[in-house]
C-alpha cells in the first residue's frame, strides 16, 4: 500500500458511494487507474465491501438496544449463533470475552417487541442470563474521521 491507496481508503470510508470518476479526481488519477487500485485493495481483502447506512426508524424499528447474553455451558454454539441471527430484530452479534458470551445489537418496533425478545432468549435459546441496555443516542462522525486519520497516517 502506498500513499494513494491510503487516500483512496480514507475517501471510501467517508463516502463508500463515490463514483470512480469522483474518487479519481480526489486522488488525482484517471478513473481507470483508480478503479484498478480499488479492485486490487478488494482482492487483497483490505476492502471488504461497501454498505448502505439504513435508517432503522424509517423502517419501523426505532428502538435500538444491546443485549448481553450468557449461555449454559455446553458444546459448540454455532447452531445457536445462526438461530439468533435469524431473529428479525437482531442486527448483529459478537462473541465476547468476560462475563458475557455474546453481545447482540437489536432494533425493535417498540418496548413490547424488545420484552418478547428478552423473554424468548432463556425460553428458546438456552440463555441463562441477560443484561439489556437501550441506546439513547448514537455518537456519529468521530469514528469515521479517526479511521480515516489512521489509514492516512500509515
Amino acid at each position: 500500500m502506498d500513499a494513494i491507496d491510503r487516500i483512496i481508503l480514507g475517501e471510501l470510508v467517508r463516502d463508500g458511494r463515490l463514483s470512480f470518476r469522483d474518487l479519481a479526481a480526489r486522488v488525482r488519477l484517471s478513473p481507470t487507474a483508480t478503479a484498478e487500485r480499488v479492485r486490487r485493495l478488494t482482492e487483497a481483502g483490505v476492502i471488504g465491501g461497501c454498505h448502505a447506512e439504513i435508517n432503522l426508524a424509517a423502517l419501523g424499528r426505532p428502538l435500538k438496544a444491546f443485549i448481553d447474553v450468557r449461555l449454559r455451558p455446553g458444546p459448540d454454539h454455532a447452531e445457536l449463533e445462526d438461530r439468533l441471527l435469524d431473529l428479525p430484530a437482531v442486527l448483529s452479534g459478537a462473541h465476547v470475552t468476560g462475563r458475557w458470551d455474546y453481545t447482540l445489537t437489536v432494533a425493535c418496533r417498540d418496548v413490547a417487541e424488545l420484552d418478547e425478545l428478552v423473554m424468548a432468549l432463556p425460553r428458546d435459546y438456552g440463555v441463562v442470563e441477560t443484561d439489556t441496555r437501550l441506546q439513547l443516542r448514537e455518537l456519529r462522525g468521530s469514528g469515521v474521521e479517526a479511521l480515516c486519520a489512521l489509514v492516512e497516517s500509515k
